[in-house]
């Protein structure tokens, strides 16, 4: 939570890979490509110490092999190839324009306001916010990805 460039970098990565659009790299593969899940996102959520990042599928369960190897060979891909600047500024802008949508809700911008108080004892702009978007390099993105999903920190829980 207090490693603003390794968080921003973390909900960057979960954004390219399972983000809410269909332009993730999870759902153009997953679901427009092969037709295998009715949906996958993967999502971060921040602790003071730690963190969580989960992806999440519904497939039937034919699919679900395909999809697990399917998820791992991208996974691998973000971890050994750095992302192409285009994709970066791609990633980043579409996340930024995420955040612009949500603070249109007042709820939402609210929260995120008292979050940020009681987290870091003060509240972000949205131009610093760019700004530290803007920071993030691929090689941020990749060093996330190899941190989160290394292989001795995964775990599964499948609902069949």
């Amino acid at each position: 939570l207090y490693q603003e460039r390794e968080r921003l970098a973390t909900v960057l990565l979960c954004n390219i890979l399972g983000g809410p659009a269909t332009n993730s790299i999870l759902n153009s593969i997953l679901r427009e490509k092969y037709g295998w899940v009715y949906g996958v996102e993967c999502g971060y959520t921040q602790f003071a110490d730690t963190g969580l990042v989960a992806i999440t599928l519904g497939c039937d369960k034919a699919n679900l092999d395909k999809c697990l190897k399917a998820i791992d060979k991208e996974i691998a891909k973000l971890q050994s190839e750095p992302l192409s600047e285009r994709k970066l500024k791609a990633a980043k802008k579409q996340l930024l324009g995420q955040l612009a949508i949500s603070g249109d809700n007042g709820e939402t911008q609210c929260l995120s306001m008292g979050k940020g108080l009681l987290a870091y004892g003060k509240i972000t702009g949205d131009r610093k916010t760019k700004d530290l978007v803007d920071g993030i390099t691929a090689e941020d993105v990749r060093e996330m990805a190899r941190v989160i999903f290394a292989p001795e920190k995964l775990s599964r829980l499948i609902y069949i």
